[in-house]
């Protein structure tokens, strides 16, 4: 039975805009992934919202763009087309959970929120959350990781020796 990988991190960070900060950490974490686990499904919410969206970029910067403008926000009045970017949203969130293991890119100290869901909904259904950051400092970040690297290699190297994700002591 292959092993389902989640890739969460930063996309929208904390700017205003819809515009993904760099994603080149996606292709590098799934390349390690893949080459030292030949067999896992490996899921990219990023691949997944572009292939879903790629022609309708302009009509959601538009959409949220005027929720950013807004002093009040209630939901049930937002444009459809948030409504149903905020669905995926969830849905990402769900796939995370569904995943057997979780890895969270969380660079430099840019927290991420939509990496925080993920990561709470994967670690709340008892999956492997790996979490690749330098905020060890983090409550969030503390209380939703089963394991906490610095970087690729160790990545690499938690494949290696211990990426089981039914077996996550070390």
């Amino acid at each position: 039975m292959s092993t389902s990988f989640f890739l969460a991190g930063v996309m929208q960070g904390s700017g205003r805009a819809i515009d993904a900060r760099d994603q080149s950490y996606r292709a590098t974490l799934r390349r390690v992934i893949e080459t030292l686990r030949p067999d896992a499904v490996v899921h990219d919410p990023h691949e997944l919202v572009l292939a879903r969206y790629r022609d309708r970029v302009p009509e959601l910067r538009q959409a949220l763009t005027a929720v950013a403008d807004s002093p009040v926000v209630v939901r049930e009045r937002l444009d459809p087309a948030v409504l149903e970017l905020l669905d995926v949203f969830h849905e990402m969130a769900q796939l995370a959970a569904a995943s057997d293991v979780c890895v969270a890119w969380l660079p430099g100290n840019e927290p991420s929120m939509g990496t925080a869901a993920e990561m709470y909904g994967a670690y709340t259904a008892g999956r492997t959350v790996v979490t690749i950051t330098d905020m060890r400092y983090n409550v969030a970040v503390l209380s939703c990781s089963t394991v906490i690297l610095p970087d690729v290699a160790a990545l690499s190297d938690w494949l290696l020796k211990d990426g089981d994700p039914l077996c996550t002591t070390s």
